[in-house]
């Protein structure tokens, strides 16, 4: 194995498995079919990874970096400025994050590839899900929970505010974990950009009916 062919191949035996993963599960994945689509030799898996859990693990933690990079510059200027925010500001800020959920989410093809893993976990948790919990959901969570906090003027820590959190996110989620339904209730075969508005003007809708109008635009 070429040392110039490291990160190349160690990164396309991670793609590869994301997909696996997804499709088949951590137990229906086959690391010699992993390996295959990837381009690689199957002892590529235990020298970069270690272990097949080791693989595992590390998709996870691609998931995280990629949803870190897209989408948590947004979470961390909401955050960080969060106490200072008056309530219309939050409810700004809370718009914007919706929009780049669902861009991210529910627009994007690789949004689809993490969601199958990220659904899996939620059924059967393992390691991987520690992974995802403590670098995406657990703070993207608290950082939604400070901005409802500023809106309806209740501790975040609240069990209505951390309840109120996984509705908001639901409203979003379910039109990337429920897109075959969608498609067939909605006549459609996917998501083009005027349906993506489509959705995001409905959720737009629904979390002003609960959070209030503001002055989101």
């Amino acid at each position: 194995m070429q040392v110039s062919d490291k990160g190349d191949a160690r990164q396309r035996l991670i793609d590869a498995a994301l997909r696996t993963f997804g499709e088949h599960g951590f137990g229906g994945a086959s690391t010699r079919a992993i390996a295959r689509q990837a381009g690689a030799n199957i002892a590529a898996i235990p020298y970069y990874f270690g272990s097949k859990e080791g693989l595992y693990r590390a998709v996870a933690t691609h998931i995280a970096d990629r949803i870190t990079g897209r989408i948590g510059p947004v979470f961390a200027a909401a955050s960080d400025r969060a106490g200072a925010l008056s309530p219309d500001e939050a409810r700004e800020a809370l718009m914007r994050i919706a929009d780049h959920f669902i861009a991210m989410m529910v627009g994007a093809d690789e949004g689809a590839l993490w969601a199958r893993i990220i659904v899996r976990e939620q059924f059967d948790p393992t390691e991987a899900f520690d992974i995802l919990y403590e670098r995406v959901m657990g703070p993207y969570y608290a950082a939604l929970g400070d901005l409802l906090a500023v809106i309806f003027r209740e501790p975040a820590e609240s069990d209505r505010v951390k309840l109120r959190v996984f509705a908001l996110i639901g409203q979003a989620l379910i039109f990337r974990i429920a897109g075959a339904a969608i498609d067939r209730r909605m006549g459609w075969d996917g998501y083009t950009p005027e349906r993506l508005d489509q959705v995001r003007a409905v959720v737009r809708e629904h979390l002003a009916a609960v959070i209030g109008e503001g002055s989101a635009p």
